[in-house]
């Protein structure tokens, strides 16, 4: 990978690391060496894997393949999140809703203010279930 590109990825990992502790009180912080052994990009948020993309363009099949990818990372053991952001757009999310106490299992695209939404509708059904 060409220094250029890790450097746009450091700096793009940085960001929803501060965007989601902004929004969701996380700390989360950059999975070093992922470039190398694979996995996903933030640590710190427990039983989620967060792969990040940022790229000039953002094509519906750009979208398709990454979610893949972070499908792969997560290998099934944690719930994927998807954050990606082409050139002058906002940071946008993709999620399975049904991993958030959703009934729907196609995968949903939501800005950040969406997936606050989906993360306290799942945190509110967890504290029900257990009380």
């Amino acid at each position: 990978m060409a220094k250029a590109s890790r450097e746009k990825g450091r700096k793009a990992e940085g960001e929803v690391a501060r965007l989601l502790g902004e929004h969701l009180g996380l700390t989360l912080k950059r999975r070093l060496g992922q470039y190398q052994a694979g996995g996903h990009d933030l640590d710190g948020w427990d039983g989620v894997c967060v792969e990040v993309k940022r790229h000039k363009r953002a094509t519906q099949g750009d979208v398709a393949t990454w979610w893949q990818q972070t499908l792969e990372q997560c290998a099934g053991s944690e719930t994927p999140v998807l954050a990606y952001r082409a050139d002058l757009q906002q940071w946008r999310f993709v999620i399975r809703p049904i991993d958030w106490g959703g009934a729907v299992a196609e995968p949903a695209e939501v800005d950040i203010d969406g997936l606050c939404a989906w993360v306290r509708h799942g945190q509110q059904l967890k504290l029900e279930v257990s009380t």
